[in-house]
C-alpha cells in the first residue's frame, strides 16, 4: 500500500470514527434538551407526582428510574411518564447494548424474567411501570432500596 491510499484510507476511518461521535452527540443532546425543558424532579419525587395513586406504584416508578439512570448518559430530572424509551430518550441510538443491559438490570433488581416480546412492546416508562406492577411482588419492591427484598438504607429512607 502506498502513502497516498494509507492516508486516504485513515482519512476515511477518521471522518466515520466522527461521523459515529457527532451522531451519538446529537441524539444524547435531543434527548437531554426535552428531559431539561421540564420540572427537576429526583427519582422519589417522580415517583410520588407521577404514579402517586398508590405507594406502590410510587416506589416502583422511583426505583425504574433509578435503574435507568444507571443506563443513560444525561440526567433524567425532567424525565415523564409518557416518555418514549426509543424516540424520547434515544436509547436504540446510545449504542447496541444498552437497552439489552437495561432489561437484564431490571430482571435482577426485581427478580422477574421479562420476555423479549414484552420487552418491545414496552414503549413508555408509564408501559413499564404498569407492566412491573403486575408483575413484582411486594418484597421485590422494598422502600426504595436498590437491592431486592431488602429495606431501604438510610439514605433511600430519608427519600421517603
Amino acid at each position: 500500500m502506498d502513502y497516498l491510499s494509507a492516508g486516504l484510507l485513515g482519512g476515511a476511518l477518521a471522518a466515520s470514527a466522527g461521523g459515529v461521535f457527532l451522531h451519538g452527540w446529537i441524539n444524547r443532546r435531543r434527548a437531554t434538551r426535552q428531559l431539561r425543558a421540564r420540572p427537576e424532579l429526583d427519582p422519589t419525587g417522580f415517583g410520588r407526582t407521577y404514579f402517586g395513586e398508590s405507594e406502590r406504584r410510587a416506589r416502583l416508578a422511583a426505583q425504574v428510574r433509578r435503574v435507568l439512570a444507571k443506563h443513560v448518559p444525561y440526567g433524567l430530572e425532567g424525565l415523564g411518564p409518557n416518555d418514549a424509551f426509543v424516540q424520547d430518550l434515544r436509547m436504540d441510538e446510545l449504542d447496541s447494548v444498552s437497552t439489552v443491559e437495561f432489561v437484564v438490570a431490571l430482571e435482577e433488581r426485581f427478580g422477574i424474567t421479562i420476555s423479549d416480546k414484552d420487552a418491545r412492546s414496552i414503549l413508555t416508562v408509564r408501559q413499564l411501570v404498569d407492566y412491573l406492577d403486575a408483575r413484582v411482588p411486594e418484597d421485590r419492591i422494598g422502600v426504595g432500596s436498590e437491592r431486592p427484598g431488602k429495606q431501604a438504607d438510610e439514605q433511600d429512607a430519608s427519600d421517603l
